[in-house]
C-alpha cells in the first residue's frame, strides 16, 4: 500500500514538473510571437496620423500591450516558482500577473463598447471617446492594480504565498480566498455581459441595415470570430475561479491556461491583421522599406513590388514599382 502511494506521488510530481516546464516554454514562445506582431502593428499605427487619431487603434495597441505584459509576467512568475526566491517577490509576481490578466479582459470589453458606440452614437461619438479614452485606460490600470493589491492583502492575512505554490505547483493562482473568488466572478461576468450585449446590438443593427445578408459572408464571419475569441478569453478565468486552489484537477486547469494563453496570441491576428485598413498600411510600409533597402544596394533602380490591394469583389494582387509607391506617399 505504501509502495503504491509512493509511486502515485512520484508520478504526480513528475507530471507537475513536466507541466511547469511546458508552461514556461509556452510563455516564452507566446511572448516572442505576440511581441513581434505588436511591434509591427504599433509601429504602423504610430507612423500614420489618421490611424493615430482613431480610438479603435488606440485601444487595440493597449490590448496587445497587455497581452505581451501578461506573457512577460508569466515568465517572471515561472522563474520565481522554479528558483523559489524571496517571499516579497512572490507576492509582486502574483499581483502583477493578476492585474495584467484583468487588464486584457477589460481592454477587450472597451474595444467592444467603442465599436458599439461608433454605430449607435455616430454624431457625438468622436467628441465623447476622445474625451474619455485616456481616462478610461488610466482607470483600467489603476483599478486592476488596486484590486490586485487588495487581493494580496487578503491572501497575505490567510497564509504564506509559498503554500500556494506547494498546493498548486503547476498553475498557481491568486484566486484562493472567498473574497478573491467573489470579486473575480463578478468582474468576469460583468465583462462577459458587456461584450455579449455590445456584439448583440451590433448584430441586430447589422441585420436591420442589411450588412448580414447572404452575399456579405465576411461581416458575419467577423462577428463569429470575435465572439469565439472573446469566449476563449472569458471561459478559462471562470474555470480557474470555479475550481480554486489545490492539487486536484491539475490537467483541467492547465488546459484552461493553455486556451487563455493562445487566445491572447490570436489577438494580434483577429483584431489586427484581419483589419483590412491596417493590413494595407503594413504592406505599404514593408514596400517602402524594401524600396529604401533596394536603393541603398542598387543606387536608384526601382524594383517591382507585389502589393495587395482591396477591391469591391475581394482581394486583388497588382504589380507596381517602388518608385511610384514612394511618389504617392
Amino acid at each position: 500500500m505504501n509502495v503504491s502511494t509512493t509511486e502515485t506521488q512520484a508520478n504526480k510530481s513528475d507530471l507537475i514538473q513536466t507541466l511547469v516546464v511546458v508552461k514556461g516554454s509556452l510563455y516564452l514562445a507566446n511572448f516572442i510571437f505576440i511581441t513581434a506582431l505588436n511591434i509591427l502593428i504599433i509601429k504602423t499605427v504610430r507612423q500614420n496620423s489618421k490611424m493615430m487619431k482613431e480610438v479603435r487603434y488606440f485601444l487595440l495597441c493597449h490590448h496587445l500591450l497587455c497581452c505581451s505584459l501578461f506573457c512577460c509576467s508569466g515568465m517572471v512568475s515561472n522563474v520565481i516558482q522554479t528558483f523559489k526566491v524571496q517571499q516579497f517577490w512572490i507576492w509582486i509576481a502574483f499581483g502583477l500577473q493578476t492585474a495584467v490578466a484583468e487588464a486584457v479582459l477589460v481592454t477587450l470589453a472597451l474595444m467592444a463598447i467603442n465599436t458599439c458606440l461608433a454605430v449607435y452614437w455616430p454624431l457625438r461619438y468622436l467628441v465623447f471617446v476622445h474625451l474619455v479614452k485616456r481616462k478610461a485606460i488610466a482607470c483600467v490600470w489603476v483599478g486592476t492594480l488596486l484590486k490586485s493589491a487588495c487581493l494580496i492583502i487578503v491572501e497575505r492575512t490567510e497564509g504564506d504565498p509559498r503554500d500556494i505554490y506547494e498546493a498548486e505547483p503547476s498553475c498557481p493562482t491568486i484566486l484562493g480566498s472567498d473574497f478573491a473568488k467573489i470579486t473575480g466572478s463578478i468582474l468576469i461576468f460583468l465583462l462577459a455581459a458587456v461584450m455579449a450585449t455590445a456584439y448583440f446590438l451590433l448584430w441586430r443593427e447589422g441585420k436591420l441595415s442589411g450588412h448580414f445578408n447572404c452575399s456579405n459572408k465576411k461581416a458575419r464571419k467577423t462577428v463569429i470570430i470575435h465572439g469565439v475569441q472573446m469566449t476563449f478569453h472569458i471561459l478559462p478565468p471562470l474555470i480557474f475561479t470555479a475550481i480554486g486552489n489545490g492539487s486536484e484537477h491539475v490537467l483541467i486547469k492547465f488546459g484552461a491556461f493553455v486556451v487563455f494563453l493562445f487566445a491572447q496570441s490570436f489577438s494580434p491576428v483577429v483584431y489586427g491583421l484581419r483589419n483590412k485598413e491596417l493590413l494595407d498600411k503594413i504592406c505599404i510600409r514593408r514596400g517602402r522599406n524594401q524600396y529604401s533597402n533596394y536603393l541603398v544596394k542598387y543606387n536608384n533602380y526601382p524594383p517591382q513590388l507585389q502589393m495587395v490591394e482591396g477591391s469591391a469583389n475581394g482581394w486583388t494582387v497588382s504589380q507596381c514599382s517602388a518608385k511610384a509607391l514612394s511618389s504617392q506617399h
